[in-house]
């Protein structure tokens, strides 16, 4: 309960803030829009950094990488067909206003260095973590300001707090996305021979590994916990690559792909993807997915296997 109220402290409180500053010049908010950009490639090089300072990082992913994939791989794909058809369903309302990547070459392109700024991060990690261990946790402060500067954009393109907070298409898109994601984790469970309730509470994570990984491995041991953390950390690296290219015609896919993440990492993201009109229904998204993995995380693993 602690960790999901300081997570939605975490967002609501810089966004706040930076609601509450109206900048009456445009080239400053053009220097706070390459703001959010750096910090964006400033905290993926740090999750690399810190995952590649995991002492024994090469002996678990050996270990952990076939079931983790396994399940991402079940899970994202349930997300997607569920979502997919209902943007094809109840199609989204043309954007007014597109982010910076217009081409599927620009996208990838866009996609192709944000996973450069995480494996370059996670290289380093690894062979300098012995003379520099960056401590755990360091790039909350950094996502702190970047939420901040999120929340300046939010005032200044004309997005009212009721829009940001209770958008219906993101409630509808939370709904179907926990949905598909729990099928997935109990398609997952049979395809790899996991107990329902490990399957469960694998896909229960939606994305949120710093919580998934400590409450699964403290029911079920730190290999469970592992297989956790690459779990929701392989929906956030697709995230990067689906993202531009599901944005056009997918907006709900676009959004569900990324989990508890919408409304922190991604954010950036998908606002560079879509424009700024995405961000309230990105945020309404997020509410729901960083509410849910708490209690569907202590739940399902406290079930017996």
């Amino acid at each position: 309960m602690s960790d999901m109220i300081q997570g939605l402290l975490v967002v609501l409180c810089p966004m706040l803030l930076g609601y509450l500053i109206k900048l009456n010049r445009p080239d400053y908010l053009k220097k706070i829009n390459h703001i959010v950009m750096g910090l964006l490639y400033l905290i993926l090089f740090l999750m690399g950094y810190l995952l590649g300072q995991l002492e024994d990082l090469s002996i678990k992913l050996p270990l952990i990488g076939k079931t983790a994939i396994g399940l991402a791989l079940v899970i994202l794909t349930c997300n997607l067909l569920g979502l997919i058809a209902y943007d094809l369903c109840r199609p989204a309302a043309p954007l007014k206003s597109h982010g910076q990547s217009s081409s599927s070459w620009s996208s990838l392109k866009d996609s192709a260095k944000l996973l450069s700024t995480v494996i370059i991060g996670a290289i380093l990690g690894y062979v300098g973590h012995s003379f520099l261990r960056l401590p755990e946790g360091i790039n909350l402060y950094f996502l702190i300001v970047l939420i901040f500067f999120v929340g300046i954009q939010l005032r200044n393109s004309g997005i009212s707090v009721r829009e940001a907070l209770f958008h219906r298409r993101g409630f509808y898109t939370g709904v179907i996305f926990t949905l598909t994601t729990l099928l997935g984790g109990m398609l997952a469970a049979y395809w790899l021979a996991l107990p329902v309730t490990q399957g469960l509470a694998f896909a229960s994570g939606m994305g949120w590994y710093s919580l998934s990984s400590v409450v699964i491995g403290n029911a079920w041991g730190p290999m469970q916990g592992s297989i956790a953390f690459l779990n929701d950390l392989l929906r956030e690296l697709v995230s990067l690559v689906a993202i531009p290219l599901l944005m056009g015609r997918f907006r709900s896919a676009a959004i569900g792909i990324t989990g508890a993440t919408a409304i922190d990492c991604t954010l950036p993201i998908l606002q560079r993807a879509g424009g700024l009109e995405v961000t309230s229904m990105a945020i309404s998204f997020g509410f729901i997915t960083n509410i849910l993995p708490p209690f569907l995380l202590v739940f399902f693993s406290a079930l017996p296997i």
